[in-house]
């Protein structure tokens, strides 16, 4: 099992370095146009550079539309790195994994799209100082460490399009090749709060047996399907799900997963027909508190679709190791008095899976941790940076805003309006030790 602590990561449309520490449940939080999406972004689009397949790799490393354009940025590559533990057997080994690579160039000798430089790090109880296990400074070749008592020197042939950590996957005699594994299998995925919670649980089945149901990772439009795959294959799960949204939304007396029959063919005769209308859909029935009957989930609010959504795809990031969640705007489906409560059970839910969010609401201030927030600090030549409060600085900004009369979530939410020609202020309170 790996968990991701940390991300690093620059060179991605308007991104400088950006250092982002994972907690249970962490909140990137600024106003509109400050760079939240793109991060979001970049942290997914360089968690499947690493999964992606060498010609997918190549697409990535052309990707117009995410190519840094910004004047302070130009011809710099993509850099990412993840710092975490990986446990093996009883034991826990410490790992930074990282690589960049040259986006596509026009106007140059070096046409660029290629991977030049990587580096695998990792400690554990026998060694218990970080060692080198990959090290790649040039585009055709990498080396990695052999044996535990060599040192890494082994010389390993990659194209420009190729990770050596890819390759190594195939090593079955490494050493280490469960980190390696882990590493390659690693998951980041997001999820829309913003779409039409109308195409999320209605799905049609291709065909009428139980068997085919699954918990594997569901598509957007397979909630119906996934609630219905969790109450018979995860009864403890399904529970776990059903009694949260009874207790989060009173207005909802019960609600069950059911399989609809659209057809039936028995005594039909087979036909060699080009395309067949599948024969059942898994919909929710929902028991409102006011209403004499079941009904559709398609007749419940928006919020109330969205919550169960966002709960169904929680849960089954957990049972899919999936590291980490992403969430943007999580305060546009939930009304102000649930916000707090939703937090709690999204962080319950995820188990080992950390969450992500994005906010530009001082309502979500007011419910975290300041130490989880990362804040967007004003934009610095078209730059986008995500910041912490200094430790050290908390107490007085509680202070501050205890003075003012105001939550610590408006007040720094305000104070973050005031800084944009302010560095002295912003060095004062923010960690920029890495430089703005």
């Amino acid at each position: 099992m790996l968990t991701i602590e940390k991300i690093i990561l620059s060179g991605f449309r308007n991104l400088g370095r950006n250092e982002i520490t994972l907690h249970d449940v962490t909140s990137l939080v600024a106003p509109n146009n400050y760079g939240k999406s793109n991060l979001l972004d970049a942290i997914l689009f360089g968690a499947n550079f690493i999964r992606a397949s060498s010609e997918k790799k190549n697409s990535q490393m052309r990707s117009r539309n995410v190519i840094p354009i910004n004047t302070q940025l130009e011809g710099a590559p993509f850099s990412y790195e993840l710092q975490g533990i990986v446990k093996r057997d009883e034991n826990l080994a410490n790992f930074i994994y990282g690589y960049s690579f040259k986006w596509e160039r026009n106007n140059s000798e070096d046409r660029g799209a290629c991977i030049f430089e990587e580096h695998l790090r990792i400690k554990s109880d026998e060694d218990p100082k970080y060692r080198n296990y990959i090290v790649r400074e040039e585009k055709d070749a990498a080396y990695y460490l052999a044996s535990p008592t060599g040192r890494c020197s082994k010389k390993l042939s990659v194209g420009g399009n190729v990770l050596a950590i890819n390759k190594l996957s195939n090593f079955d005699d490494l050493f280490y090749l469960d980190i390696v594994t882990a590493i390659n299998q690693i998951s980041v995925k997001f999820v829309s709060t913003m779409r039409n919670p109308n195409e999320l649980f209605s799905t049609i089945s291709p065909n009428n047996d139980v068997n085919s149901l699954t918990l594997q990772y569901p598509r957007t439009g397979e909630i119906g399907f996934y609630i219905n795959s969790l109450k018979e294959l995860d009864h403890d799960k399904y529970d776990l799900l059903h009694n949260t949204i009874m207790d989060l939304l009173p207005e909802i007396e019960d609600f069950k997963p059911v399989k609809v029959i659209l057809k039936h063919t028995e005594g039909q005769e087979e036909k060699n027909l080009p395309f067949l209308i599948p024969d059942a859909f898994y919909d929710i029935q929902v028991k409102e508190r006011y209403n004499n009957q079941y009904s559709s989930i398609n007749n419940l609010s928006a919020g109330c679709k969205r919550l169960l959504y966002i709960f169904t795809m929680v849960i089954a990031s957990q049972i899919n190791n999936v590291q980490l969640v992403m969430l943007e705007e999580l305060e546009n489906s939930v009304h102000p008095k649930l916000l707090q409560d939703v937090l709690v059970v999204i962080s319950q839910l995820a188990g080992d899976t950390k969450i992500l969010l994005t906010s530009h609401s001082p309502y979500l201030v007011n419910y975290l941790d300041v130490r989880k927030i990362q804040f967007g600090l004003p934009a610095k030549c078209g730059i986008a940076t995500f910041k912490e409060v200094k430790a050290s600085k908390v107490s007085r900004l509680e202070k501050q805003a205890s003075a003012e009369e105001m939550s610590l979530g408006e007040y720094v939410f305000g104070l973050m309006q005031d800084l944009e020609n302010d560095d002295e202020y912003i060095k004062t309170y923010f960690d920029t030790r890495d430089g703005r």
